[in-house]
């Protein structure tokens, strides 16, 4: 199993904040869609959508 809060996309780009703990299990497939995240279960087939939001979530960088 897998404790998720937050899912991060293309590192430094988007990240979708959960508003619950999400358990992933082995097989369980998770993804991005229009700015949600769907988990589909790898036991039942269900399709979930988690509550969260999507966010930029953007680094600044200083040269020295």
């Amino acid at each position: 199993m897998l404790l998720l809060d937050r899912v991060d996309f293309e590192p430094g780009c988007y990240v979708f904040n959960l508003d619950q703990p999400l358990f992933l299990a082995s097989g369980d497939q998770i993804w991005a869609e229009r700015s949600s995240v769907l988990v589909r279960r790898a036991v039942t087939g269900l399709v979930e959508q988690p509550a969260g939001s999507m966010d930029a979530e953007r680094w600044a960088y200083k040269l020295l």
